[in-house]
């Protein structure tokens, strides 16, 4: 066991000598989750912003403008014909709306009023708009011949009965309400924030340990493996000792990149004991796959090259980079024969439901099955001639 031990701290501090190992190891995940988690969403959820033009200002284009801005899709500010033409062609807004002067008094005739929306071509969001625009002059078209109907029948004045319209049609209820289901009332939602850094935290974990198992290829060119051979540790004895020091320094990674996280981000990962189960199962899978990789190729550059290739693939599949959700559902089926699938799985349980070990059994013993494999086909694999 002390052999066993030697080996594996030898190599750990070996492999963080090099100053370019924090970077991969810390740095990267941290900057990834940064940027894709929270500068380019926010708080999770980018809004474009439109600007309104109000040409008419009357109780009828303002209560267009005020229905228009109910929306959560996109941020709708009011703004002068001149700076919204400014920050268009400077690409400041995504697109702005025009309600031309004359609104009002084209529907209080029973005519179609002018509303101009303006975007870039690129903008995919134009046609839900377009929608949203519609759906307001629909609704002042039937309030205004409402108030005629009424004003016919009582003769009250119709702009006072239009104004009650309005505020009737403000004060409509929400008819979906939504609702999150946990298993712990602590735990936040999976926002885009908590999902990337999930994701980038396993992504950059397996890169890792790739580049960790390729220290088998590198010592047996090098040489570095009959020099050790001659030593009283025997075989046995020298893949355990690497193995034990790729799943520490697969530990030390995730440690450092969960605790960093909870700190920066406020990221809670859930049941402390589950995590380790969890992390325990996906770090063995993950050294499995590296040495089933080794066995297939000569040089540890072949396998950066081959191994990189095939983690940044896979993980486009399983929802690394963005939820599984949005993609066909002949991918999602694919997604759910890798690793990473899983892992992302177990640990949604865990910081969004807030579930324990009873609930991450299925992730772990597939990360397990996965482990298994890949360690008994790339332990066969590894030669020590």
């Amino acid at each position: 066991m002390r052999k066993i031990i030697a080996i594996a701290v030898f190599e750990i501090k070996r492999i963080f000598q090099k100053r370019q190992t924090f970077l991969l190891l810390f740095g990267m995940p941290l900057l990834f989750t940064f940027i894709f988690g929270g500068v380019l969403s926010g708080d999770g959820e980018y809004k474009p912003e439109i600007s309104v033009v109000d040409g008419d200002k009357t109780v009828f284009s303002k209560a267009l403008i005020d229905d228009v801005k109910m929306t959560d899709a996109f941020q709708f500010k009011l703004a002068d014909a001149e700076s919204v033409a400014e920050k268009f062609d400077n690409q400041e807004i995504t697109g702005y709306i025009r309600v031309e002067k004359g609104f009002e008094e084209k529907n209080q005739k029973q005519e179609t009023p002018e509303v101009v929306f303006v975007s870039a071509p690129s903008f995919e969001g134009a046609a839900l708009v377009e929608q949203l625009i519609n759906d307001s002059l629909v609704k002042l078209n039937i309030s205004t011949a409402a108030a005629g109907f009424f004003q016919d029948i009582t003769g009250e004045d119709p702009a006072a009965v239009q104004k009650k319209i309005s505020e009737e049609l403000k004060s409509v209820p929400k008819e979906v309400e939504t609702v999150s289901v946990t298993k712990n009332k602590d735990v936040q939602t999976m926002n885009n924030l908590t999902a990337r850094s999930t994701g980038f935290t396993i992504m950059f974990v397996m890169i890792a340990m790739l580049s960790s198992t390729g220290i088998l290829l590198e010592a047996r060119h090098n040489g570095v493996w009959y020099r050790m051979m001659s030593t009283p540790a025997t075989k046995v004895e020298l893949l355990c000792g690497y193995l034990l020091a790729f799943f520490l320094i697969g530990w030390i990674q995730f440690g450092i990149l969960m605790t960093v996280s909870q700190w920066v981000f406020h990221i809670e990962w859930g049941n402390t004991f589950a995590n380790i189960i969890l992390v325990s199962s996906l770090l063995l899978c993950t050294i499995g796959l590296g040495l089933f990789i080794a066995g297939f190729v000569k040089t540890s550059e072949q396998q950066s090259v081959f191994g990189n290739l095939i983690i940044i693939s896979t993980c486009m599949l399983a929802g690394v980079y963005w939820p599984v959700g949005i993609m066909p559902n002949f991918i999602q089926d694919v997604a759910k024969f890798l690793p990473q699938y899983w892992g992302m799985e177990g640990f949604a349980e865990l910081t969004v439901r807030g579930g324990g070990i009873a609930d991450i059994v299925a992730p772990v013993g597939i990360l397990l099955c996965f482990g298994v494999v890949f360690l008994m086909v790339g332990l066969r694999g590894v030669r020590f001639e």
